[in-house]
């Protein structure tokens, strides 16, 4: 039998938002709720692909680990995103690590329960294609912002990128400075300079995990292509 309340999770995702009642009760028998701890690893790179992964509450990141412990942010994945679902399709292993940002809560689908799910509903597939080119655009951009900024426009570029994601006039982003790096492809003690400048300038403000975006459009302006 499902968790109660269950269907109402599933409801708001958006690759299940367009089934009716019987559809999620159906579904949310295949569907088992997960919380993970922050800090705590969901899958590394090279684990067999086994489930797709639904973030209800919370925040993960997906990384790519460098030889010597670093790591290439690739992506944040926010309540209502889904991911995994590479390995599902071609089942070869993790391209990435996956870990929990702070206490996150997901949804994991089976691989034989997703893949029957896509085939009974031609709809969602579309939404599946659509997760899989913001991926690939995703990673081709950073490529670009990598070859093409230097590191004070990329650091700019990000935060707007994940305030605009967030809304709001003022967006406060749980980010710690070491996430920053690793997205931007830079030293943490280049992202801190480059943060310290803005903050002194009273374009950001920085408390603990946290950064404050107080002037978006000037913010914006740092973005020297």
């Amino acid at each position: 039998m499902a968790e109660p309340g269950f269907v109402e999770h599933l409801r708001r995702l958006p690759l299940f938002s367009r089934l009716d009642d019987r559809e999620l009760s159906q579904l949310a028998l295949h569907v088992r709720l997960r919380t993970f701890k922050r800090g705590e690893a969901i899958f590394h790179k090279d684990d067999v692909g086994t489930h797709l992964y639904l973030v209800i509450e919370g925040s993960v990141k997906i990384a790519l680990p460098g030889e010597f412990g670093q790591e290439a942010l690739v992506a944040l994945m926010r309540p209502g995103e889904f991911f995994g679902e590479l390995a599902l399709f071609d089942q070869a292993p993790r391209s990435a690590n996956a870990v929990a940002l702070e206490e996150t809560r997901a949804a994991l689908l089976a691989r034989d329960d997703f893949l029957t799910f896509l085939e009974s509903h031609p709809q969602a597939v579309r939404l599946v294609l659509e997760a899989l080119a913001r991926t690939i655009r995703r990673l081709s951009d950073r490529v670009e912002d990598l070859i093409f900024l230097d590191v004070p426009s990329r650091v700019a570029k990000y935060l707007l990128d994940l305030g605009q994601v967030q809304g709001g006039e003022k967006p406060e982003l749980n980010l710690t400075q070491d996430e920053l790096a690793a997205f931007t492809g830079a030293s943490r003690v280049s992202v801190n300079r480059v943060l310290g400048d803005l903050e002194r300038r009273n374009l950001i403000t920085i408390r603990r995990r946290k950064i404050a975006i107080l002037d978006p459009e000037s913010l914006a302006k740092e973005i020297r292509v």
